[in-house]
């Protein structure tokens, strides 16, 4: 028999030989069943280990609940980005935090409690008014008159409370009420809310502090659902 060039030939011949080349085959077959039984074990394993978290429990419908069972809802974080000097800036700063899917919204700060007002109630008689302007006269008070009271002063604690009273007669000691002290704020803030395990990244964060001196990003427990755009 001629062999082609670069080609050569292997001839088995007798018996033995067609033994061995069955046993070959076998051998060769069982290898590749065994590589194969092998590669899909290691596969499944790493899948498993490898994603955990996007495996989702059971979907179930509200109906397929169980008598008395109830929805777990994830648990919701808030914060607020603060304090910009516009409503401008902080719709701006919204715009911004839209592509990171959390729920958003910009508001006017809420007054800030700051020391305590001290009021004496006016009375509804006119006579018993002018009285009582004369009395703080003599005394050398000339308090501003604010919402059916006499506003004498804000002051920072309970102490220079106390020191104030003993200025007064004990009749007027008597009347003079204290008030928590409110400021308003001109400033806005951005409120946002999210699921429980989300992170802004500290480039942002450092964005806005150098985009806005001063502001920054404060976790806050949440209160309300703000009227928002989008939801993670």
């Amino acid at each position: 028999m001629s062999a082609k060039p670069g080609v050569r030939w292997i001839e088995f011949g007798g018996e033995g030989n067609t033994l061995m080349l069955r046993w070959l085959v076998l051998l060769v077959l069982l290898g590749n069943a065994l590589l194969f039984l092998w590669y899909a074990q290691e596969y499944r394993f790493s899948d498993t280990i490898r994603q955990p978290d996007i495996r989702p429990a059971a979907i179930r419908l509200p109906n397929e609940l169980e008598v008395g069972e109830q929805l777990v809802l994830r648990p919701r974080e808030c914060g607020y980005f603060q304090p910009f000097e516009s409503e401008y800036e902080a719709e701006k700063l919204l715009v911004q935090l839209e592509s990171y899917g959390v729920d958003l919204a910009y508001e006017k700060i809420p007054p800030i409690a700051q020391g305590w007002r001290v009021e004496l109630p006016l009375p509804a008689d006119a006579d018993r008014r002018v009285a009582l302007l004369d009395q703080l006269a003599l005394l050398g008070w000339v308090p501003e008159s604010r919402d059916g009271a006499l506003v004498m002063g804000v002051y920072p604690s309970d102490e220079a409370v106390d020191e104030l009273l003993l200025q007064f007669p004990d009749d007027l000691q008597s009347k003079l009420r204290k008030k928590v002290n409110f400021i308003q704020s001109d400033a806005y803030r951005v409120a946002v809310s999210y699921l429980q395990g989300f992170e802004f990244d500290q480039e942002l964060i450092e964005m806005v502090a150098t985009q806005w001196p001063g502001a920054q990003f404060e976790k806050k427990p949440c209160e309300r659902v703000a009227t928002l755009k989008s939801d993670q």
